[in-house]
């Protein structure tokens, strides 16, 4: 029995998911033709032999190959399901033994790879493509998604080796990881069952934005994007707008490839930037999740927007708002925090309106940067304040603008907050009296009102 168990971790480890099944196979027909008699004779030892296929070495292979193939898995499941059966017929004194660690390893496998329907596995090794001719797999008849997946991952490491040819690597990692994602991935009150990506890769993402590497950010986020279930993790779309964004020409030139690409997958899958790992931490975080509002998605809750002038444009507002970019490249470099520092010591802002607008400009750049709960409170102390002034003082545009962005921001806590009750009263209310201001442009926010 050993040797039998010893064989199929070998052929598994070896041959992944069709040596796993052809192991058990071996194992069945053992188990069918001798049952009790099989060595070890003492029911514990048997027992105890069996359950090794269920433990940590056996589990840590598996994990080697997240890919399912759907004929392999299907000769896997049929042969646990015999094993099971025959376990069970077992006289209770011969210690039945039990599989159901390597079944439910078996079964999260599957559904982080997608299910039995996916076109192509939705989990991928973080093993990388052979890269010399002699290691190269053959251009061959396909006959699964992860033969597909692994000819594309060698064509795709030939198309970032030529000139220029990041993009056209890019795309076609994407086409397979987006193109064939046809449904969401299940999930109870928002929570997934994939894991989530490592802590190690979200630190070095984070490091390589604070050096401004931009081209190293380019090459991990893209490798990051084709290993694991990382296809839905949002966040490196930020990352590689960024990135692409500073790095120069020809990069600058496909930031637009990254919004629209993403903007199509949100139309196709509504709702994805809200689900979130195993562990409760989301897809897209809350930069990300602005960023897909004002950048992305902008048809929506940006729209607001589009159809007139946000503020006058008076010289004084201009010189106020006229900032933005600088406070922007600022934050960028040093810091929102010393953005939001170098905006308010300004000098010249001595009336109303300009402390007024300045505080605009602050929720801004701060909701921007994912600062999200400061942005809220500099738009109400602002909208407060508002109160007391003329209308000769305070543009009914600008108003609406305070309000608008108060209404995004709620819903946007709305996801996260349990007062749900409270947050739609004051979200009702700021609708209400962004219809009085402007019913046209009010009915954008109308249409993309959030929906529990």
């Amino acid at each position: 029995m050993r040797i039998a168990t010893y064989y199929i971790w070998a052929r598994l480890h070896r041959d992944g998911e069709r040596g796993l099944a052809e192991g058990l196979a071996l194992l069945t027909g053992l188990v069918e033709r001798f049952g009790t008699q099989l060595l070890p004779s003492r029911p514990a030892s048997r027992k105890m032999a069996l359950e090794w296929l269920a433990g940590e070495k056996m589990l840590d292979s598996l994990a080697r190959y997240p890919e399912v193939a759907k004929e392999d898995f299907a000769n896997i499941v049929a042969a646990l399901s015999q094993l099971t059966v025959s376990f069970t017929a077992w006289p209770e004194d011969q210690h039945s033994p039990s599989l159901m660690l390597l079944i439910n390893a078996l079964e999260s496998r599957l559904a982080q790879s997608g299910g039995m329907n996916a076109v192509v596995p939705q989990n991928s090794s973080s093993v990388p493509a052979p890269s010399s001719p002699v290691d190269a797999p053959q251009v061959q008849t396909i006959t699964s998604g992860r033969d597909l997946l692994d000819q594309a991952k060698v064509l795709a490491r030939y198309l970032n080796e030529q000139p220029q040819g990041w993009l056209s690597a890019h795309r076609l990692m994407k086409t397979l990881r987006w193109d064939t994602v046809h449904e969401l991935p299940p999930d109870v009150d928002g929570k997934t069952r994939l894991a989530p990506p490592r802590t190690e890769s979200r630190n070095q993402l984070k490091r390589l934005y604070a050096q401004q590497n931009w081209t190293e950010l380019l090459e991990q986020a893209d490798l990051m994007f084709s290993t694991g279930v990382s296809h839905f993790w949002l966040d490196i779309q930020w990352y590689l707008h960024q990135a692409l964004t500073k790095a120069g020409a020809p990069w600058d030139r496909w930031t637009a490839v990254i919004r629209q690409d993403l903007a199509l997958l949100l139309e196709r899958l509504p709702g994805l930037e809200n689900l979130a790992w195993n562990d409760d931490t989301p897809f897209a975080d809350e930069v990300t999740r602005n960023w897909i509002a004002q950048q992305v998605m902008m048809r929506e809750d940006g729209a607001w927007l589009a159809g007139k002038a946000a503020v006058p444009t008076d010289d004084a507002t201009n010189d106020v708002l006229a900032l933005e970019p600088e406070a922007l490249e600022m934050a960028d470099s040093q810091g929102v925090e010393a953005a939001l520092g170098w905006i308010q010591t300004r000098p010249g802002i001595t009336t109303a309106r300009q402390r007024l607008l300045l505080r605009l400009l602050m929720a801004r750049v701060a909701e921007q940067y994912g600062k999200n709960e400061m942005a809220l409170l500099l738009l109400e102390e602002r909208d407060t304040a508002a109160q007391g002034l003329t209308l000769t003082q305070w543009e009914p545009d600008l108003l609406f603008e305070v309000k608008a962005r108060q209404l995004k921001l709620l819903r946007l806590r709305a996801h996260r907050y349990a007062d749900k009750a409270l947050l739609n009263r004051k979200m009702e209310i700021l609708l209400g009296t962004l219809v009085t201001i402007d019913p046209v442009r009010a009915a954008v926010l109308c249409d993309t009102q959030h929906k529990d």
